[in-house]
């Protein structure tokens, strides 16, 4: 999950440690803060090989 800007660099994922509670939040904030755009890209789950 990843949320970020459309009007500038901001963003938020889960990479970044954030619940996606805590990263809807950030984004909402920055929107409230700046009035920018907000965007969210859902990634997949990571695929796990077996051998």
């Amino acid at each position: 999950m990843s949320k970020y800007c459309l009007q500038c660099e901001w963003h938020v994922s889960d990479a970044m440690d954030y619940t996606e509670a805590e990263a809807s939040r950030e984004a909402i904030e920055h929107f409230v803060e700046t009035g920018h755009s907000i965007d969210s890209l859902r990634l997949p789950p990571p695929v796990v090989s077996r051998n």
